[in-house]
């Protein structure tokens, strides 16, 4: 049997090899226009919200929102307040101001650039702007105030750009066209999923930033997927719970390495395996069959075994426990003995609590519109679905396991986040606090704190990234940098410092408690780039995996022995 599984992963190490491309996702050079915000990008002014193409938002809302563009986002959008001035992306002449014919109100602009070939269109802005069809623009110029598809400027502002064919029939890829750190814009992610839908029937296509599909207006949808990836089609589990570590301080004198752990091209999605902290789980595979799911050995850089088909079985925080969803009940399966039982959970997705004993969902009705806050209700149960009962109503809320009796609650209204903590054991509510524009909501491991991005506060100095304990009376914490994270421990954070004026990204370490700042690995030493914001901290905090912009590789960064 063990030499037929290495038949059969050498003959799969040898196709995907053949089929990789020879070139990765590192982005073009000279690209022929600028970005249309004067602004430099951070969370004081503006960042990157939904990238161009096969994005997972356009998947969920392609019926609705993307129908006429082949159901893919074929546009990129940029979040800032409303009256951000926007600029012309290069020279050229004004065609159209507020041509809704061509969407994206409640003002429109289009511009045309002969000596490149394209049309510009600037959505969403706030009013008439302040050019006139003929008018000859410059780079650099302003051209529009950008505004809120929903005329609130508190509910989704943003500047919806594209970038068409003369002839207003095809939209290309912004990201291609458009000089910029795309990588390091996209290190700081909007959302809790990945910026891009994976089919697992095509495992490798479409899963970059600068691999995305020319949109023809009014063709045939491309990505209507039968097994897409993450399927959040039906909703989808909370996160779970992390679980509680704190590791031994991090030598500063230490030094880290790059090196590659994958063939080329695989793989856009990878996690850490909670049991074995040097195994790393993958999916790949070659177009049109099933992607399988890989594990990959982390200390001596090698494949270690194909573990089935994909998608992966979603399973409990320590992995014993698999979790799926059936009809109307989650079914759970303890891998320690192999016994299943059925909850009724009303067809909504549910997670274990960090000691496996209870279960937690949540159950909104359907909104009307994205402007509708709906009353939430957050059910808990045992894990064997008694002593079920709603232990709190809230407005637009979603709610995670905090450890094994605590849930952390994020209620929305508006552009209103409020954070409570609900105690299944005590039967107490403890309120956190309220914040305009939070994003990026994490849990440490032991739920002990959070982490958020607070943008467009006003002034810089209210803008950023906060630590907060999850205990009555705390106060939120500025952090003294901005940029992604990754959770080491209780206590620790990797970070990928937001410098959007360098090519390369580089590691830090922060420790919350001392202020300790700690440079792992600079660009001067290893230059790289995560791709995408794809990277993941292993749970011994002793190793980062990234996919590498320059090869579409996954590759791991570690202490040299």
């Amino acid at each position: 049997m063990k030499t037929h599984c290495q038949a059969i992963l050498s003959i799969l190490v040898c196709v995907f090899a053949l089929i990789a491309p020879a070139s990765g996702a590192h982005a073009q050079q000279g690209r022929p226009f600028r970005l249309p915000v004067a602004l430099p990008p951070g969370p004081s002014t503006w960042m990157l919200g939904q990238v161009y193409g096969n994005t997972v938002g356009a998947f969920l809302r392609g019926r609705d929102w993307y129908n006429a563009g082949q159901r893919l986002h074929f546009g990129i959008d940029l979040s800032m307040p409303c009256g951000t001035p926007l600029v012309a992306i290069g020279n050229g002449q004004v065609m159209f101001v507020d041509d809704l014919g061509f969407g994206s109100g409640p003002h429109n602009l289009l511009i045309r650039h002969d000596a490149e070939g394209y049309i510009s269109l600037y959505g969403h802005l706030r009013e008439r702007p302040p050019v006139t069809p003929g008018q000859l623009v410059a780079a650099g110029d302003v051209v529009a105030y950008s505004g809120d598809p929903d005329v609130t400027c508190d509910s989704r502002p943003h500047l919806h750009l594209e970038i068409r064919s003369l002839d207003y029939q095809t939209t290309y890829n912004p990201i291609t066209l458009i000089e910029a750190n795309w990588d390091m814009l996209a290190s700081i992610g909007p959302f809790s999923y990945p910026l891009f839908m994976q089919d697992l029937d095509n495992a490798g296509r479409w899963m970059t930033l600068d691999d995305q599909p020319t949109v023809t207006f009014g063709g045939q949808p491309l990505n209507d997927y039968a097994a897409p990836f993450p399927d959040l089609r039906n909703g989808a589990p909370s996160a779970a719970p992390p679980l509680p570590r704190t590791l031994p301080p991090l030598d500063a004198a230490e030094q880290w390495t790059a090196a590659p752990l994958t063939f080329p091209g695989c793989c856009a999605s990878f996690w850490w395996d909670v049991q074995q902290a040097d195994r790393l789980s993958t999916i790949d595979g070659a177009a049109n069959q099933r992607a399988g799911v890989f594990q990959w050995d982390t200390a001596t850089l090698t494949l270690s075994t194909l573990t089935g088909s994909a998608p992966p079985p979603i399973l409990s925080a320590d992995g014993t426990h698999e979790l799926r969803l059936e009809g109307d009940a989650m079914r759970i399966r303890r891998a320690a003995d192999g016994a299943e039982w059925q909850v009724n959970t009303g067809g909504q997705w549910a997670m274990l609590s960090a000691d496996n004993t209870r279960l937690l969902w949540t159950v909104t009705p359907p909104s009307a519109s994205l402007q509708d806050d709906p009353v939430t209700q957050v059910w808990a149960s045992a894990a064997d679905g008694s002593s079920a009962a709603v232990i709190l109503e809230a407005a637009n809320a979603s709610a995670q396991w905090l450890d094994g009796t605590r849930v952390l609650v994020a209620s929305r209204s508006v552009i209103t986040t409020t954070l409570s903590v609900v105690d299944t054991a005590l039967g107490t509510v403890t309120p956190l606090g309220s914040w305009n524009w939070l994003r990026s909501l994490s849990v440490a491991p032991g739920g002990g704190r959070v982490l958020f991005n607070l943008a467009f506060q006003g002034t810089p100095e209210a803008s950023g990234l906060f630590a907060l304990e999850t205990q009555a009376g705390a106060v939120p914490v500025r952090l003294p940098w901005f940029g992604a994270w990754r959770w080491r421990d209780a206590d620790t954070l990797f970070y990928l410092p937001f410098q959007p004026e360098t090519p390369y990204h580089s590691l830090r370490a922060y420790d919350l408690r001392s202020g300790e700042d700690v440079a792992l690995l600079s660009a001067d030493v290893m230059p790289f780039t995560v791709s995408g914001g794809r990277w993941s901290a292993s749970p011994d905090g002793d190793t980062i995996a990234f996919w590498n912009a320059r090869d579409a590789t996954i590759w791991v960064l570690k202490p040299s022995a």
